[in-house]
């Protein structure tokens, strides 16, 4: 599917789907191989519903994480912010997060151990009744 494409109700369920993994204390999100991170086979997973669904978007994302500097540092407590951003926000965040990992090898799985990726998807589920 493309990128910035509408999302329907059954996209936000496929990402959902996800929601309780990535909450659970629990859960693994990387394995050491040879001294090196790799992701999860369910991260990985993730990325790949993302794609399918085209929640990524195609913009500047370095550029607008700089005009949002809540963002940018990914020790920030995030969760106010979240709580009240709107879709294109959470899409943004998430491309940036993606994106800025090919980059910074690593960065998505720090992103999610710190529970970004589940504050994007509460704020997800809160919206889903407006969305679809």
């Amino acid at each position: 599917m493309p990128y910035d494409s509408d999302l329907t109700a059954s996209d936000v369920e496929r990402l959902l789907s996800y929601l309780d993994y990535f909450q659970y204390p629990g859960s693994v999100f990387y394995h050491d191989v040879n001294g090196y991170r790799r992701e999860s086979q369910e991260i990985r997973s993730f990325r790949k519903a993302l794609d399918d669904v085209g929640f990524l978007m195609v913009f500047n994302w370095s550029e607008w994480l700089a005009e949002n500097e809540v963002y940018r540092d990914l020790n920030n407590h995030i969760g106010i912010s979240i709580s009240c951003a709107d879709l294109v926000t959470l899409r943004k965040l998430m491309t940036s997060y993606v994106r800025g990992d090919r980059f910074n090898e690593g960065l998505f799985i720090s992103v999610c151990m710190k529970g970004h990726v589940a504050e994007i998807l509460l704020r997800l589920r809160a919206l889903k009744g407006l969305l679809c």
